[in-house]
């Protein structure tokens, strides 16, 4: 078996992998332009000493050169902040410098990394120690569901003398994740009573209560109207403090509730991507005030093909909102469909329907239920605070 007659190092190897680019700055084209002229003129005059400057410079050069690209090898980029995150919800994104360099320290050092959206997280060190690291930090937030496990990250610096910039693009492998932000819709509930028919128990009259079960002390949130005042006026003379009544909940709550998602309209309805993000955003935020509640829920959902899936947990619901996080739009919904998948409603089901679609356009398809459905309409959700934040966020970059 013959042998490679030229192996190559480690170094060699990750220079070909990750080259390092030089260009000159405004000050080193300058300089150089007078190390050639103060050459040219020496020989030219036979001028030793002016030859010798000249000379001098070059060699100069090629010593910023050597050491220029040598303070960029042996570091490496490492991403420190959160896995999973929401959309357009602010996190605190972190950048860590590692130097594997073993002799020589690395200085004027700036770097960063890009996400797909085009967000950055950048910075700079003067001063790097073999073997150490500089992390650095900024609050910015994605606005697109998606998942990427590799991104592009950069190296930069000036050093020495600042002669020239010295840049190397290598990719910074971390899996993010970008979930949709989770909004509870308005036909849920209003002013945290739940409306008749709906699943959390909710009474068959607006705001009734259910048996007393006994008492406790107030917390931030607990209704005005469920302060115990007599109670809690004994409870105040003895150094205590405020009471709310604890009552059962009212009504026969819904044993199971069934979340149907759907991309179904009538002719001529307009398909719009930013509807189909925000009802994606509505049935995140359904499955998680459902599960809050202890409710168990199925998911119908015509992107995943009308197969359900529980969620009867946090882990469940994590799971939802992964599968979410790269869902498209189904585009091959048709009314057989839809009058199928609700016919399978069961009898102690509440219904939930959610549609990037106006809900004038498949209402109609909802049959008679024992507990009365739960409609969202998209149209209530065109102008969202979402799309605001969004615009301040972009201003304030």
């Amino acid at each position: 078996m013959a042998a490679s007659g030229n192996p190559t190092s480690p170094a060699e190897e990750e220079l070909a992998r990750y080259p390092i680019g030089v260009r000159w700055t405004p000050f080193g084209i300058v300089f150089g332009g007078l190390g050639c002229a103060f050459f040219l003129v020496g020989m030219w005059r036979v001028d030793g000493v002016m030859a010798a400057m000249g000379l001098a410079a070059g060699l100069l050069l090629f010593l910023v050169r050597w050491v220029g690209r040598n303070n960029l090898r042996d570091l490496s980029l490492s991403y420190l902040g959160p896995r999973r995150v929401e959309v357009a919800k602010g996190f605190e994104g972190k950048l860590e410098l590692l130097s594997g360099k073993r002799l020589f320290d690395g200085f004027w050092l700036e770097f960063g990394m890009s996400f797909p959206e085009g967000k950055e997280i950048s910075g700079r060190s003067r001063w790097i120690h073999s073997g150490g690291a500089a992390v650095v930090s900024r609050r910015l937030s994605l606005k697109r569901r998606g998942l990427s496990f590799e991104h592009s990250g950069w190296l930069r610096s000036t050093f020495p003398f600042g002669l020239m910039t010295f840049r190397s693009e290598l990719p910074v492998s971390a899996e993010v994740g970008v979930v949709p932000i989770s909004r509870v819709p308005a036909e849920l509930g209003f002013s945290g009573f739940q409306l008749d028919g709906l699943p959390l128990g909710a009474s068959r009259r607006f705001g009734e209560t259910g048996e007393w079960k006994g008492m406790r002390e107030w917390r931030s949130g607990d209704a005005v109207r469920k302060i115990a005042w007599a109670a809690s006026l004994k409870s105040e003379a003895s150094g205590g403090g405020l009471l709310v009544r604890q009552d059962e909940p009212p009504g026969s709550q819904a044993e199971f509730c069934a979340v149907v998602f759907h991309s179904y309209g009538g002719d001529g309805e307009l398909i719009r991507p930013d509807r189909f993000e925000m009802a994606i955003s509505l049935l995140c935020g359904v499955a998680s005030c459902l599960q809050a509640a202890g409710i168990p829920i199925r998911v119908l959902a015509d992107f995943r093909e009308w197969q359900p899936l529980e969620v009867k947990s946090k882990r469940c619901l994590a799971r939802l909102k992964e599968e979410l996080m790269l869902v498209q739009r189904a585009r091959w919904t048709e009314v057989h469909d839809i009058t199928a998948v609700l016919g399978g409603i069961r009898a102690k089901e509440c219904l939930v329907a959610i549609s990037d679609m106006p809900a004038a356009s498949w209402n109609g398809l909802v049959p008679n239920l024992a507990l009365n459905p739960v409609l969202v309409d998209i149209l209530k959700y065109g102008k969202s605070k979402q799309r605001n934040f969004l615009k301040q966020d972009r201003r304030g970059e």
